[in-house]
């Protein structure tokens, strides 16, 4: 019935584009929703006499309407011309608005600039010649806003016509060029095609480098302007069509949940107002999510700011419902946007993800440091987790571990692609090595991990879920398994998850004949044999709360060798600790003057090349008696936090930095790294010493003051001395004689103007 009635309002309408009115109880409109049910495109024009009203107040209704009747007479003239080769379908008026409808059944529908062409030159020839036809009934030219579109063929037609219409009137009102009408257009395709991208960015545990969760991130097609994010999502803003790219960038983040490995988080970007959508039910997602094998705590819903909530209490009730099914929350751009503490305090999220802008040389400015631990230590308190987004280099990373933040995320790390990337190699090597060197320092030789580990036999990847649960039947002290192929680590088996597993209703018979690789983790952490003791309680301390009770997987040349428990771990680590506390200085806690005899005397007997550092602060008296005691303790910590900073950034993970007392430090570290972590303490000391005077001390660059004589004297700032002796084997055989050395070169240093350090090279170069 619709093809017949089009074909019937065609040849009504004919060649000559005759306009149509009602026939037969059937509106005009029906010539256009006609032929977009039976499939055909249709072309809309749009064209509104600029400021009619005025010129009826001057002129008067009557003339008006003369020159309206005119205006129909010249479209339906002119417009035939104009539009070839395309055919005129049907004309209307209401008012001072005239609507042009024209189609073709052969020709493709005219691109945007095509378009822009046909409609401007039937504008300009319709304001032409209304103005000669009716110069003598107004008194001003008369000219036209112009819009236009093309209506394609959807399931609901009259939606089509209403919304291709505003989109006209829109481009006729505000004047858009042809490029920004282009765009729209092809916007508007990239919507009814869905011809989204997804790519994936990994969130890393700063801990241990193991990816604990991938981003969703939403692109555009490629080489167009809506590749880039912000282009994309910020026209789907002006256009007012966020919601709706939103639902397409989540249902296909969801869609490939399946490309990651099973606990891995997913973080999906969300609209405040996404909770309204009544398409995106928390049951229809969980049971999409037990398709893929995968539970909702696997899916993050990232808040984003990209506009306000009004009504925070109303919005915490409707996340109740996907926290509820085990969804998980993040606050997106915290620190930018729309009242970001409010969100965080009034949501209660999981994880808070720090904005790039407060992330972004962060190793260079204290005041976004600051902000940034006044974060971690309000996420500690209310069980939230830290991403930092956005770490771009080598620096900012090193900050944030640091700062002992858990996640982080950014191009350093993994630039987003598909399938979803791994950490880069370089990122990887660089963490592996700030990571040890977060240890803290303690009195002597690190204990590497094997000294604790238990031997545990494994069970092969072919193994069945039986065969586990048989072998924890008969070991009921061991807490965990692990799970090999030819020799190395593929995963691993905790005693009390599998039990739980095994325990619900149809778990034991779903699972326990069939392969172990269904139930066992493979997201495990899993360190050499030679890790620090410490290293490795950092690590673990770091995974996700259902993961720190996890068994840790030692290995050997990334062979399996052991597993250690975290009871174990825990264990020794008290142990060191409180062997540290017995000889540490109560004032910064670093090892005392025993603990550094010692480690001379184990590294003279071990007869290796090692190298010492003893450091001092120059003008101390006179800050102590200007400012304080509490003052220049202050300053002792801040000198302790210095040193040990630096050691970790450049030096090795068996460095000792000890407290000898009052102001004086030493460092024991390898010879090719004393130099470097000298440098580095003067640059930092310089840098950093000035936050502890008062703002006029500061400025002026010294302390005036009177000395015991009642002489004024002005004291500078203080600095730092250091001096640097390298100690190859069989060269010294005590301590006081590398003392009376170091003390020489001390007072050397001092003689030099503001912090230095002075290496010792006579033995050297006698040899």
């Amino acid at each position: 019935m619709k093809r017949i009635l089009t074909r019937w309002l065609l040849k009504t309408a004919g060649g000559g584009g005759l306009f149509l009115h009602d026939l037969g109880g059937v509106s005009s409109a029906s010539a256009v929703t006609a032929m977009l049910h039976d499939g055909q495109w249709v072309g809309m024009i749009y064209l509104d006499i600029v400021d009619f009203a005025l010129t009826e107040q001057v002129s008067g209704p009557s003339i008006c309407l003369r020159v309206l009747q005119s205006l129909e007479s010249l479209a339906r003239q002119e417009a035939p011309h104009h539009l070839k080769p395309y055919r005129l379908l049907e004309l209307r008026r209401w008012g001072d608005d005239l609507l042009i409808y024209f189609y073709s059944q052969t020709d493709p529908p005219p691109d945007s600039s095509a378009l822009a062409n046909l409609s401007l030159s039937l504008k300009d020839s319709l304001s032409s010649q209304l103005n000669q036809n009716c110069s003598h009934l107004v008194p001003c030219n008369i000219n036209f806003h112009v819009g236009y579109t093309i209506i394609k063929p959807e399931q609901n037609p009259e939606k089509s016509l209403y919304t291709a219409f505003k989109e006209a009137m829109m481009i006729a009102k505000s004047g858009l060029d042809v490029k920004e009408v282009e765009r729209r257009q092809q916007f508007k395709e990239l919507l009814a095609q869905k011809n989204i991208r997804i790519v994936y960015q990994p969130v890393v545990n700063l801990n241990t480098g193991e990816i604990m969760g991938y981003e969703a991130l939403s692109r555009g097609p490629e080489d167009s302007f809506f590749a880039s994010p912000l282009n994309l999502f910020g026209f789907a803003q002006k256009t007012q069509d966020l919601y709706a790219l939103e639902k397409i960038a989540r249902e296909k983040a969801l869609a490939g949940l399946g490309q990651l490995q099973r606990e891995t988080k997913l973080f999906i970007n969300i609209n405040p107002q996404v909770v309204n959508d009544p398409s995106f039910r928390p049951n229809e997602i969980s049971e999409f999510l037990a398709s893929l094998g995968a539970g909702a705590n696997q899916v993050v819903f990232e808040i984003t700011e990209r506009t306000s909530i009004d009504d925070f209490s109303s919005f915490r009730r409707s996340l109740e419902h996907y926290r509820q099914q085990g969804f998980l929350i993040a606050i997106d751009d915290a620190g930018a946007g729309y009242s970001s503490l409010q969100a965080i305090a009034e949501i209660q999220p999981d994880f808070i993800k720090i904005d790039y802008s407060l992330v972004k040389d962060i190793d260079k400015i204290a005041t976004k440091k600051k902000l940034l631990e006044t974060f971690h230590i309000f996420a500690q308190k209310t069980n939230s987790q830290i991403i930092a987004e956005g770490i771009e280099t080598e620096d900012e990373l090193a900050a944030l571990i640091n700062m002992e933040i858990p996640f982080g995320q950014g191009f350093f790390l993994a630039r987003p692609g598909y399938p979803p990337p791994v950490v880069d190699s370089r990122a990887l090597s660089c963490l592996a090595n700030l990571i040890t060197g977060m240890t803290k320092v303690s009195a002597g030789r690190m204990i590497p991990i094997r000294n604790i580990t238990q031997s545990v036999p494994t069970v092969p990847i072919n193994a069945l879920t039986r065969e586990a649960l048989d072998f924890f039947t008969a070991n009921p002290k061991v807490e965990g398994v692990a799970v090999t192929e030819d020799e190395y680590p593929v995963g691993l088996v905790m005693r009390d998850k599998l039990f739980n597993q095994l325990g619900t209703q149809y778990g034991f018979a779903v699972y326990t004949e069939r392969p172990i690789s269904l139930v066992m983790d493979t997201q495990t952490l899993a360190v050499e044999d030679d890790t620090p003791i410490e290293t490795v309680s950092q690590a673990a301390m770091g995974r996700l709360d259902h993961k720190v009770y996890d068994s840790i997987i030692i290995t050997r040349n990334r062979r399996y060798h052991s597993l250690v428990s975290v009871r174990a771990l825990l264990d020794a680590l008290t142990t060191m600790q409180l062997e540290v506390a017995r000889f540490a200085s109560p004032l910064t806690g670093l090892p005392g003057n025993l603990k550094i005899e010692e480690e001379i005397l184990n590294r003279i007997g071990g007869g290796l090349a090692f190298s010492i550092v003893y450091a001092d602060l120059d003008h101390f008296k006179g800050f102590n008696d200007r400012y304080g005691f509490e003052r220049g303790d202050e300053a002792i910590k801040l000198t302790a936090g210095v040193i040990t900073g630096m050691v970790r950034e450049r030096g090795k993970p068996d460095d000792l930095v000890g407290h000898i007392g009052g102001d004086d430090f030493v460092v024991i570290t390898d010879p090719e790294a004393a130099e470097t972590i000298s440098q580095g303490v003067c640059a930092e000391f310089d840098r950093r010493i000035p936050e502890l005077y008062d703002p006029e001390d500061r400025q002026r660059g010294s302390i005036y003051t009177v000395d015991r004589q009642g002489q004024d004297v002005d004291i500078p700032v203080m600095s730092i001395s250091l001096a640097v002796i390298d100690c190859l084997p069989n060269e010294y055989t005590n301590t006081e004689e590398l003392a009376r050395v170091a003390a020489g070169l001390k007072k050397y240093a001092k003689s030099e103007p503001g912090s230095a350090y002075v290496k010792e090279r006579r033995r050297r170069d006698a040899s």
